[in-house]
């Protein structure tokens, strides 16, 4: 999809907002252009293992978003041009685009509808770090994805939702064709208030399906999970789920014909395995705090199959004054996949991560953010291990218009 195609995508979606049925005036409406400047220092920027090459990098990026809510409806849009330079290595020097929106709207008091798409255009080694732990290319990707959803109130107590996605990563570069990859996700879940037996106590119910089809290997997931969402107080929560999957997968892999001739075979595999999540959050008035837990199966962006991810992610925020906020947070990854399990090759790859920041409004609109990250990743299939520093600074300016 062409940047043109997305932003008239994102027209569209505008021009079907203001034309949804409302029966009362916007509660809020306001339109954000804005502009940030970032400088950062990164000691390895490809995350090579042996031959680190250091750089200052400078990235512009205007930006603006669109917000308008009302009783039933609410709708966000936002565009992000980010143009960046490298001061030593001007080969690399690209621009990223990000085109995002979502929508939620109130059709029935006991029916909501929501939608989601967005499109990205990224180059950078270190995009996907702190999302799901792989490092990637220098290589122009992108990356594409639509979801829609329907929550409904059965009753008081019980309560039920429908969800699907679609998404789609493409690159550039030929040699990266088989890491490209397309998937369809749809979701059922099912939710009962069970405060009559647990006091403040909500039960899950999940099942799903998804097929991830790569361009040498294809992965249909098939899940089912049970769990429970506890408050214990007003700020403080745990949310867990447990359950099973199967995986049922078809690839192909090169194979030696004596005497010295190499074919490529079709093969396949299944299984079963445990899916799992835990959730514990704490949302005070001046600090937020969230601890999360995952193992489960995703797409691998970059590789040529899909893994079995297992990640723990801590994230802290503490606003010390209504201009000053302090942040850190922290992260553990490990994408694995067996040799001929969901794909010919095997991955083991393991990510840790940590990042403070803090983030200062020194004017009205303006702020001024700071922030130190440090990855390590360390690759078992491969037998190598990399590191990397980043420190950046950014100063940024946004305009709410129309409040």
């Amino acid at each position: 999809m062409s940047s043109l195609k997305t932003c008239a995508v994102l027209f569209l979606a505008i021009s079907l907002a203001m034309v949804l049925p409302g029966d009362v005036p916007a509660d809020e409406f306001k339109l954000i252009p804005s502009v940030a400047v970032r400088e950062e220092y990164n000691d390895n920027i490809f995350f090579d293992p042996k031959d680190e090459e250091d750089d200052f990098i400078t990235t512009i990026t205007p930006g603006l978003e669109l917000i308008n809510r009302t009783e039933r409806l609410d709708l966000n849009l936002a565009v992000g041009i980010s143009p960046f330079f490298y001061a030593d290595n001007t080969d690399l020097n690209d621009v990223d685009q990000d085109y995002g929106g979502n929508i939620n709207y109130r059709l029935t008091p006991r029916l909501n509808a929501a939608a989601d798409a967005s499109y990205l255009v990224d180059n950078r080694p270190d995009r996907d770090v702190e999302t799901s732990g792989l490092v990637q290319n220098a290589k122009t990707r992108r990356r594409q994805h639509y979801g829609a959803g329907l929550n409904y109130a059965l009753s008081e107590k019980a309560g039920t939702s429908l969800s699907y996605a679609y998404d789609r990563d493409d690159f550039d570069s030929d040699q990266d064709r088989n890491k490209e990859y397309e998937s369809h996700t749809a979701g059922l879940g099912f939710t009962y208030n069970l405060s009559q037996w647990v006091a403040a106590t909500i039960g899950r119910l999940n099942f799903g399906y998804a097929n991830y089809d790569y361009r040498t290997s294809e992965t249909d997931y098939y899940f089912g999970s049970v769990g429970v969402l506890h408050n214990f107080t007003e700020i403080w929560s745990l949310l867990v789920d447990v359950g099973a999957r199967y995986t049922d997968s078809e690839f192909e892999r090169r194979v030696l014909v004596p005497p010295a001739t190499i074919q490529t075979v079709n093969d396949d595999d299944s299984g079963w395995g445990g899916i799992g999540q835990a959730v514990l959050e704490y949302r005070g008035e001046t600090t937020r705090t969230s601890l999360t837990g995952s193992h489960d199966i995703s797409a691998a962006s970059g590789r040529t199959g899909v893994v079995q991810r297992t990640k723990a992610v801590f994230d802290v925020r503490r606003r010390f004054t209504e201009k000053l906020v302090f942040g850190f947070s922290a992260g553990y990854y490990l994408n694995k996949a067996d040799e001929d399990e969901f794909g010919s090759n095997e991955i083991d790859e393991e990510t840790f991560r940590i990042q403070p920041r803090i983030r200062w409004e020194f004017f009205d609109n303006f702020t001024l953010e700071a922030a130190y990250s440090y990855n390590y990743e360390n690759d078992d299939a491969n037998d190598t291990s990399s590191n990397r520093s980043k420190v950046f600074l950014q100063v940024a300016y946004g305009l709410p218009l129309f409040e």
